[in-house]
């Protein structure tokens, strides 16, 4: 989700773009199946362009190669799931990423959010993600 714009609009060829200040949610990796994955966020500056019907755009976390962002989180309303990204040490990055509250995690798997959009807890996690800018973005 974008935290501050620095440009949108479009570009010459009529597609959007957009850049700024990214938050980046991304989940547990290699969390079992049935089990509520506790999750992590960083801030990153990203720029964003149309690519078909998505917004997309990517990102480096710590010494990772680029990670292909989409959506409000950067999964497509989802979090980011480190696994399954290619070039990614998912360890690493997960240790580089910092800690959301319990309660705003609760409030993010609990939120009906629609697809590639933040569901009601994006007010609140947009809140939480100015107050602590600093920090997520190191």
């Amino acid at each position: 989700m974008f935290l501050s714009l620095r440009y949108s609009g479009y570009n010459r060829h009529d597609e959007q773009v957009a850049a700024g200040l990214f938050l980046v949610v991304a989940q547990k990796p290699a969390t079992p199946i049935g089990q509520t994955p506790e999750l992590r966020a960083v801030v990153r500056y990203v720029r964003f362009r149309q690519c078909g019907h998505f917004m997309m755009g990517t990102c480096r976390i710590g010494k990772c190669r680029s990670m292909v962002l989409s959506g409000s989180y950067g999964g497509d309303g989802l979090p980011v799931m480190l696994d399954y990204k290619q070039g990614v040490d998912a360890g690493a990055v997960w240790e580089r990423m910092h800690p959301i509250p319990a309660d705003m995690q609760a409030a993010f798997w609990k939120s009906e959010g629609g697809h590639n959009s933040a569901g009601s807890e994006g007010p609140a996690m947009k809140a939480w993600a100015l107050a602590n800018i600093r920090e997520l973005r190191r």
